[in-house]
């Protein structure tokens, strides 16, 4: 029951720090979407959607305009109450929230996974609650996918229950706490990663059958993201047949051959639907998401970008240097406890670091690279699970009598194995 306990106190969390939660851009085009296919008109889901984003607005202005020391000399009559405030944001927002620009609402037309999983929560919760059930529960599934993994690999429950509670304590809880996509695209990594290991040994059944439905709907969530951790998957299990003892079976075959149809598919998907690209999502960087006119030479600007930025976050990890650590310790567990378990859940956190460096915006640097968290959930127990296990295999007890005889009083080293 320790795992599922561990779930509800994360749940119970989220609800305590709900009013700590930003209005969210993104919640209002999956909301419209979700009520659209619950049978409402496009304007009735527009203004539905709007509603839920306004009261979400008007509630953390509210609670951030009482922290500011200067607001509390304000007579009460200056600031506007929340139904003023709430109004305003309808009007300004009454033929749809900016930015209105087609291409950009197209970005989120094109991700269909999320309306469709959340319209049932919607259907029971509403359109300001529903996003954020659907979030948060799939954010518990991600805990308990990480559980099941270490399980998988051989770690004790009670080590296991420790990846689990980070994986909720670290970044990956806190942004799956939002109604966004982080939810459901960590839960399906986990999930994708479970099934991969399934597969390296030999469960060949329920590992292709995980792998492939945590691919499929993940897709159907996030494209791009899925499209990098498939081929990071195929390239994890194409360095474990060439470099690691004991692979090359059909299990890791499968497993390589299962993702690079998945970057395939995707691949093919892209070209026939005309889905916004690398191209694409550059102009939107660039243009203040199409406000602006398209820039001429958008790689060029990207590499610039990326230099004024990977600068910066050095020099801050270097002042605050936690993450580095916490990957740098997990790539160290992962690796002692196994070679070919270190490099496909490497190379999925890696896609972390790929997404920023598409897309680096300081702003959205935490969300982005919440990938690399999986590498620290999975490696820091493993890690502490062998330092345990290595303490215990070094304690030494006197040897026991042979023949009667009183014992040798020279310690020996016991396995505690």
């Amino acid at each position: 029951m320790l795992p599922a306990l561990i779930a509800v106190a994360y749940i119970v969390l989220q609800i305590v720090g709900r009013p700590t939660l930003a209005p969210a851009n993104d919640a209002y085009r999956y909301n419209k979407a979700a009520l659209q296919l619950l049978g409402d008109s496009p304007e009735q889901a527009h203004r539905t959607a709007l509603k839920a984003y306004c009261h979400d607005k008007v509630r953390w202005e509210t609670r951030y305009h009482g922290l500011r020391p200067e607001n509390l000399r304000d007579d009460a009559a200056s600031y506007p109450s929340p139904a003023k405030r709430f109004s305003a944001c309808m009007a300004a927002s009454a033929d749809g929230l900016k930015p209105t620009s087609p291409r950009y609402a197209r970005i989120f037309d094109v991700r269909p996974g999320v309306p469709v999983m959340a319209a049932p929560f919607i259907a029971v919760f509403g359109a300001g609650s529903g996003l954020l059930v659907t979030s948060v529960l799939f954010t518990v599934a991600g805990g308990l996918f990480a559980y099941l993994l270490l399980r998988a690999v051989g770690v004790p429950a009670r080590v296991a229950l420790l990846g689990q509670a980070f994986f909720y304590a670290c970044p990956i809880g806190w942004w799956g706490g939002y109604p966004l996509t982080e939810g459901p695209v960590l839960a399906l990594t986990m999930s994708a990663l479970l099934g991969a290991w399934w597969l390296f040994n030999r469960r060949l059944t329920a590992g292709t059958i995980l792998l492939a439905g945590s691919m499929v709907v993940g897709t159907a969530v996030k494209y791009s993201t899925f499209l990098l951790v498939a081929g990071a998957l195929a390239a994890a299990a194409a360095l474990c047949l060439a470099l690691v003892a004991g692979t090359r079976h059909r299990g890791t075959y499968l497993m390589a051959a299962l993702n690079a149809a998945v970057v395939l598919g995707i691949g093919a998907l892209s070209v026939h639907y005309n889905l916004p690209g690398s191209t694409e999502t550059l102009q939107d960087t660039f243009t203040d998401h199409f406000a602006q006119s398209d820039v001429a030479a958008p790689w060029p600007m990207l590499g610039e970008l990326n230099g004024n930025y990977w600068t910066s976050w050095i020099q801050e990890e270097v002042r605050s240097p936690w993450l580095i650590a916490a990957v740098g310790l997990g790539t160290w567990g992962l690796f002692r406890h196994s070679r070919a378990l270190g490099w496909i859940v490497l190379a999925v956190g890696l896609t972390g670091i790929a997404a920023e460096i598409a897309h680096p915006v300081d702003s959205q640097a935490d969300r982005l690279m919440l990938n690399v968290w999986v590498i620290a959930v999975l490696g820091l127990p493993l890690l502490l699970h062998q330092l345990i296990q290595g303490r215990a295999d070094g304690e030494v007890v006197p040897q026991p009598p042979v023949d009667g005889t009183a014992s040798d009083s020279r310690p020996v080293a016991q396995s505690a194995r």
